[in-house]
């Protein structure tokens, strides 16, 4: 049993955050019998309620976990593109529900919940480090040998290697926030509700701010092809089919390097 003035004072800690007692309650007498530690009750409400969307509680857990996730990402690599990319990688799995179930919950109180994320970001920051490998001079090749439009396959084929120049340079001019949901929609997979949950707006907002980064990289790679073939304006509209051609996988195949 978990005593209903502590399981009082844990909501307390947060006042903002909005949660079903009961069914906090109800959860943290599973992780008591779990050996959860009546000192650890507050962390262990918000990580319950951060597992369900709350958006103070996201907010209030994004503020409490960010110095340790940065020192054991910085354990691994200093740069901040890395940095960021373990922030929005341990976003996905901890509070990216698969199943019905958020992994967040499987934090049980045995400890504070700061040195239990830290251990998190510590292992999505060694995956992502083994994970990464040279890129490969023919990222797209197979893109390209499957292209069913004739003649979009001679242009990637004849073009191949400034077209991945062209989408590497696009990428890496947008702003950081643009990166990350590319990747968290076509190489992670997320779908637009889940994009809206990580970054608490709407559905309808993350779906626009995906819309406009895929747009913007189009259009950066057609500027980029069409500057350095110096192409005549005859070819203008083959090289946007181009480049709108597979544009998701495209992006996919480079961010994922």
């Amino acid at each position: 049993m978990v005593g209903e003035d502590s399981l009082r004072r844990a909501r307390a800690s947060y006042p903002d955050v909005k949660g079903d007692p009961d069914a906090f309650a109800a959860h943290a007498a599973a992780c008591r019998s779990r050996g959860m530690l009546p000192e650890h009750m507050s962390d262990l409400f918000l990580a319950w309620a951060a597992g369900r969307g709350d958006p103070a509680a996201l907010r209030h857990f994004e503020r409490l976990v960010a110095p340790d996730l940065e020192t054991a990402a910085r354990r691994v690599d200093h740069a901040p593109a890395f940095i960021d990319e373990v922030r929005q990688a341990l976003r996905v799995r901890l509070l990216v529900a698969e199943g019905g179930r958020a992994r967040i919950d499987d934090y049980v109180g045995r400890g504070p919940l700061r040195g239990w994320v830290g251990v998190a970001a510590l292992r999505v920051a060694l995956n992502l480090k083994r994970a990464a490998a040279p890129a490969s001079p023919d990222l797209l090749a197979d893109l390209v040998s499957g292209e069913a439009d004739p003649e979009l396959q001679h242009l990637k084929t004849l073009y191949r290697a400034e077209f991945r120049e062209a989408l590497e340079a696009a990428l890496a001019g947008i702003a950081e926030r643009q990166r990350a949901i590319l990747r968290l929609s076509y190489v992670d997979g997320l779908r637009l509700a889940q994009l809206a949950r990580l970054y608490q707006v709407h559905e309808s907002t993350a779906s626009r701010w995906l819309s406009l980064a895929t747009a913007q990289v189009a259009d950066d790679a057609r500027r980029r092809l069409v500057a350095r073939l110096s192409l005549s304006p005859s070819s203008l509209d083959s090289v946007a089919r181009m480049v709108l051609s597979n544009l998701d996988l495209s992006i996919a195949r480079i961010l994922r390097g």
